[in-house]
């Protein structure tokens, strides 16, 4: 913190997910701040000049910032009415009172704002590839999927563009099962071109979080452990 004698931390020690910790260097004593019961830490705000935190972001089906100084509850809330995308602020002045975010779309490029926050405006700035602007893309689904020995998986699929406006389509499609590497990896939510793509020729597209996948836990990690083309893949199965 701004004073040298408060250290922000991440910490799984003794816990499931590692949540966000402060840790007075004077004392040693350490202080819960956020945590979240199936996601880790994924994200902070922190003050440009004060260095106090301002909120705190958790990543299970999808990002989600968690207010820690009411100052900025206004301005998350309004950003959530911008666009339906995952808020990632990228700068701001050091008096908090111009930002710039960015929008993580599921059906689109990245989009950029310029945000006023004095007037609480968000002026449209550009998107990061303006080569898929206006293209007839198709959204990307959470599903939490319950496998054989109910372990639960955060999974995403996408349909086909005419199948858009619904998480279900009206008859069987054929499906890819796009598996992430790792296993200490995982899928998020967002822009996926292997989804858009195979999704434009009528294909479901469906990506798994397979147990091993990070992000969700120490319990959820290592029950992978000793797991690979066994309930790994019993979780890939389960799934589709």
């Amino acid at each position: 913190d701004k004073s040298g004698e408060q250290l922000y931390l991440t910490d799984s020690r003794g816990r499931n997910t590692s949540a966000l910790f402060t840790l007075d260097l004077n004392t040693g004593q350490q202080t819960l701040i956020a945590d979240h019961p199936l996601s880790d830490v994924n994200d902070t705000m922190i003050h440009p000049t004060e260095k106090n935190l301002l909120a705190v972001a958790f990543k299970y089906e999808r990002k989600e910032w968690r207010v820690l100084d009411d100052a900025l509850a206004q301005d998350l809330a309004y950003l959530k009415t911008v666009a339906d995308g995952e808020v990632e602020v990228v700068s701001w002045t050091r008096d908090l009172r111009k930002w710039i975010v960015a929008f993580t779309m599921d059906n689109g490029p990245v989009r950029y704002y310029r945000y006023d926050r004095a007037a609480r405006q968000a002026h449209f700035l550009f998107t990061n590839r303006s080569a898929l602007e206006g293209l007839k893309l198709s959204s990307m689904h959470p599903v939490v999927v319950t496998a054989r020995d109910d372990l639960k998986l955060v999974n995403y699929y996408t349909l086909p563009p005419e199948v858009e406006g619904r998480d279900r389509p009206d008859r069987p499609l054929p499906m890819i099962l796009l598996v992430h590497g790792g296993p200490w990896a995982r899928d998020s939510w967002g822009y996926d071109a292997i989804h858009q793509v195979m999704a434009n020729r009528g294909y479901a597209v469906l990506s798994v979080n397979f147990r091993a996948s990070t992000g969700f836990g120490k319990d959820f990690l290592n029950s992978g452990n000793l797991e690979w083309a066994a309930k790994m893949h019993d979780d890939l199965i389960d799934s589709v």
